[in-house]
């Protein structure tokens, strides 16, 4: 019988390190709604999260998120940093996941979902992914979406400073 290690226990003292994509996407018009780019999982549950996966061994936050955007959505990102981490339980494991401030580089005209655990796409403004975490439909609380969304601005300005 095979026995789940260590690393399944949600009360074990350490986690993996994960990277989610805060991939934003500047309003149309000045003062318009920033947009965020969320996929529907349809696995392990349903909900519209941003992509995001496991750091693999030798690989940085910044290449491991560019590498599972690119795997998950097909997009070419450029990335400014960390911005908000917290912990979660997903697929039996304690994971730490580190969202990175990011942006598509060029114009986005289509994203290619992997072809498992993924049924659609959006660019979601801050409001509406707001209002999905109102009704359960992504895993972030209400708080996260803020925190995360004024970090991101954060760092992109300070990127850009």
């Amino acid at each position: 019988m095979n026995t789940p290690g260590p690393a399944a226990d949600p009360q074990a003292p350490y986690v993996r390190l994960a990277v989610v994509g805060l991939i934003r996407r500047e309003g149309a018009s000045a003062g318009a709604e920033s947009r965020w780019l969320l996929i529907h999982r349809t696995r392990p549950f349903r909900a519209w999260d941003p992509p995001g996966g496991r750091v693999e061994a030798g690989e940085d936050l910044a290449t491991a998120v560019v590498r599972e955007v690119r795997e998950e959505a097909g997009l070419a990102v450029d990335v400014a940093g960390p911005c908000y981490a917290f912990l979660t339980f997903y697929e039996g494991e304690r994971l730490l996941a580190v969202s990175m401030a990011c942006r598509p580089r060029g114009e986005v005209d289509a994203v290619r979902l992997e072809p498992e655990g993924a049924d659609g796409w959006l660019w979601a403004g801050t409001s509406e992914w707001l209002a999905l975490a109102r009704t359960g439909e992504t895993s972030w609380s209400e708080a996260d979406v803020r925190k995360a969304s004024r970090a991101v601005a954060a760092v992109w300005e300070d990127e850009e400073a």
